[in-house]
């Protein structure tokens, strides 16, 4: 079994202590931030400013608490091992930020002091793919309109001016039917260029977009 890290949490504050894009703390035995790092501090700093005592839930979303500290038990029982996490955090504002972690227990020569947590921000990921389902279904929903809604009445005229065609109509009238049908058919062709024939068929090419 690989031997567990001791004493690399300093290693890991020089390296992210002033990052512009990845959180850095260590949550305590008790539950209260030990560290964070400028951004995280910064960010977050109507909840815990100057306090002395600083409640890791403070900013944390409620309906999440109970996931953080489940994330946090399993680092504390398999400290060898790495779990992740998405929690919303409180903006201060009235909404949330959705931010994703991956923590780990604080293993040291004296056992373990906590859990150390990296995480980011992924709120416009997350804005994203909720955008990509709302075009998907809005595609299917189109499909299904230009399937149901032009195209079959389409091809029922079709039918009639086919049943047209065999009637027995004068000289004139067959002329109209003739143009009629060609109409159809040129409208047909055209549509046959533009339809959508599954809305997976456009958000497959969104899922690609950064």
């Amino acid at each position: 079994m690989t031997e567990i890290l001791k004493n690399s949490f300093p290693h890991i504050v020089n390296l992210l202590h002033n990052s512009n894009n990845f959180y850095l703390v260590r949550v305590d035995n008790y539950g209260n931030y030990a560290y964070m790092n400028e951004y995280f501090a910064t960010k977050y700093k109507a909840f815990y400013g100057e306090n002395r005592t600083r409640f890791a839930g403070a900013a944390l979303h409620p309906d999440d608490h109970v996931l953080s500290f489940e994330v946090s038990q399993r680092c504390i029982q398999y400290p060898g091992e790495c779990f992740e996490a998405t929690l919303r955090k409180l903006d201060g504002k009235g909404g949330y930020v959705i931010t994703h972690w991956d923590f780990k227990a604080n293993v040291t020569e004296d056992g373990i002091e906590g859990v150390v947590g990296i995480g980011y921000d992924i709120t416009d990921f997350a804005s994203r793919q909720d955008h990509i389902r709302f075009l998907t279904s809005t595609l299917r929903d189109v499909a299904y309109r230009q399937s149901h809604l032009i195209r079959r009445p389409l091809a029922n005229i079709i039918g009639l001016v086919e049943l047209l065609e065999q009637s027995d109509v004068d000289e004139s009238v067959m002329e109209m039917v003739t143009m009629l049908k060609q109409s159809c058919h040129d409208l047909a062709d055209e549509f046959n260029q533009f339809m959508i024939k599954d809305g997976r068929q456009m958000s497959n090419g969104y899922e690609g977009v950064d």
